[in-house]
């Protein structure tokens, strides 16, 4: 039997718990060892409910064993850098969740470490792994749309949690272009293959926390094609992508948001609809299989470090839009 990575989750985030743990128990080529949490006690009972052998008082004791390959780190956004850097240092291959950081050069930082330690880096954005979203792009190359010329992309959601949630803190990477904005700039930059070339942002704040509840971006790629992306915690569940051409459309929704569910791409052109369906499929296990193989076989990544810090340098360039109320060029 092949060998399987042993993964280390740092931190009981909700994340790990609905998607991440599920994910390394069913991905054929890693087995979940181990966890830590800043509340021993919520680890073990972790540890009980989830299967995992091993529990640790503190993250560092995690990153000190080696028995563990990869960590995964769902913790708040402000301390993805110090961690991702500190597994690095310690031998072990990072699975960072979205956002990569805080800013670019806190990306940078990541990245460094990564490469210096020898170890494999990549920000947990697990739509593009869904077997949709593969085709999608596939048909988008094939001219099904024609000239690709516009994107339309959102992810918003209702967001009541307590005020105590790192969400509602500025300094935490708290807001909604750090929490599900991310997506919308990701598939754009997906889309068009390339990177845009000016970035315009406005936002409303809070009036108590001061994070943005609601966002929206329009984003200029080369050869004046253009991205209109919104996100928010104010506005009812919206996950969807539409891509026009010079031939037609095309349609996700739920395309941030597949995994339970059954799916379909609507492709247009003129008065011809057509569907094209795909099973519910679990998009976190595909992404942890893929990077399991990087580690495992040496495979490069689909998406290396430097994807995040393209993205983050678009999510940099929108708050600076935001603070100045003009235009940022990249």
């Amino acid at each position: 039997m092949a060998k399987k990575i042993s993964w280390g989750i740092l931190g009981c985030a909700g994340i790990a718990e609905r998607a991440l743990i599920p994910a390394i128990h069913g991905a054929s080529n890693g087995r979940l060892l181990g966890i830590a949490s800043r509340n021993p006690r919520k680890a073990k009972e972790w540890a009980a409910r989830f299967d995992i052998p091993k529990v640790y008082a503190d993250y560092a004791a995690l990153l000190g064993d080696p028995d563990i390959d990869a960590v995964y780190i769902p913790l708040p956004n402000h301390l993805h850098r110090e961690w991702s850097v500190r597994a690095a240092r310690a031998g072990k291959h990072v699975l960072c969740e979205k956002p990569m950081a805080l800013n670019v050069a806190e990306v940078r930082k990541m990245t460094m470490a990564a490469a210096k330690a020898g170890v494999l880096l990549m920000e947990a954005f697990m739509y593009r792994f869904h077997p949709r979203m593969e085709r999608a792009l596939r048909l988008l190359a094939s001219g099904a749309v024609g000239e690709v010329r516009s994107v339309r992309s959102v992810f918003s959601f209702l967001f009541e949690a307590a005020s105590d949630d790192y969400r509602w803190r500025p300094e935490y990477g708290g807001g909604s272009l750090y929490d599900v904005g991310c997506y919308p700039v990701s598939a754009a930059r997906l889309v068009f293959g390339a990177e845009p070339v000016s970035v315009f942002a406005r936002a409303r704040l809070h009036p108590r926390h001061g994070v943005d509840v609601e966002a929206e971006l329009l984003l200029e790629f080369p050869g004046g094609r253009f991205a209109s992306l919104g996100c928010g915690f104010e506005s009812q569940f919206r996950s969807a992508l539409e891509v026009a051409g010079s031939e037609g459309r095309l349609s996700l929704e739920r395309a941030f948001s597949a995994k339970h569910f059954d799916t379909e791409i609507l492709l247009m052109n003129g008065d011809r609809t057509r569907a094209i369906p795909f099973p519910a499929t679990d998009q976190y296990t595909r992404m942890v299989e893929h990077f399991g193989d990087g580690v495992l076989h040496g495979r490069t990544l689909r998406f290396p470090p430097a994807d995040a810090v393209a993205n983050m340098s678009v999510i940099d360039a929108a708050f600076r839009s935001i603070r100045t109320g003009r235009p940022v060029r990249l």
